[in-house]
């Protein structure tokens, strides 16, 4: 007579038991590793793109410098460089997939885009804030472009790599770029002339901008970081 193999009903549940836990132990790590390397490719491939269009753009305007440009706000404008926003604007629906654009023809919040509701790495933080987008894109980059370029700030932007979506933290999903003037996009005030120089870049970096970062609903601080490690998280 064959005998059969049974497993009576209370090691089938101690068996689950085992599994659960187990479950329970790895698989929020697990998690929480593969959202960091998804924004770590989110947010490299964003920088990749926006090289790419403020470069093209830059070509096609026979310029090296984006202070030649139409969207770079001459000093003695008076418009509240109505002219140089209008070039940004430009730029952002040529060069770039907008799926929505958040503002009308002057500007102003249109009711299409919602803020996203920012938060800080460190919860203890009362520096919380909203990123109310200009634009999202096809990748679902979601873009506030605060300004353009003049005499005194290079292009800044706030991105929000996955749009809507979680956990939107500065230094996460969300970041502070400066567009400076060749073309080179890297955290507030980390310009070239900064990174070449010596004592500037490296001990800025890895300590008043970091210190920032943690504290910055936008990211401020962070990417310079970020950059720096090869675009991985070590914070």
């Amino acid at each position: 007579m064959k005998k059969f193999l049974a497993f009576t009903l209370a090691e089938v549940l101690i068996t689950l038991g085992i599994i659960g836990v187990i479950s329970a132990m790895v698989l929020p790590n697990m998690l929480g590793h593969w959202e960091k390397k998804a924004l770590e490719t989110q947010t490299k491939h964003f920088y990749s793109m926006m090289t790419l269009a403020i470069h093209n753009y830059m070509a096609d305007n026979r310029i090296d410098d984006l202070t030649d440009s139409p969207m770079y706000c001459e000093a003695f404008e008076q418009d509240d460089c109505i002219r140089a926003r209008k070039e940004l604007d430009n730029f952002f629906m040529k060069y770039l997939k907008v799926a929505v654009k958040c503002t009308d023809e002057n500007g102003n919040n249109n009711g299409k885009c919602k803020p996203i509701q920012a938060k800080v790495i460190d919860k203890s933080s009362p520096n919380h804030g909203d990123v109310t987008p200009d634009y999202i894109l096809m990748h679902g980059y979601a873009i506030n472009a605060v300004d353009p370029p003049d005499i005194a700030w290079p292009l800044n932007i706030v991105v929000d790599v996955n749009g809507y979506k979680g956990p939107n933290r500065g230094g996460r999903d969300i970041w502070n770029l400066d567009i400076f003037y060749d073309g080179t996009i890297n955290g507030p005030t980390l310009n070239p002339e900064c990174m070449n120089s010596k004592g500037c870049a490296k001990g800025r970096i890895n300590s008043e901008f970091y210190s920032r970062c943690l504290t910055s609903y936008d990211g401020a601080g962070c990417f310079g970081r970020f950059k720096d490690r090869g675009f991985k998280f070590d914070y």
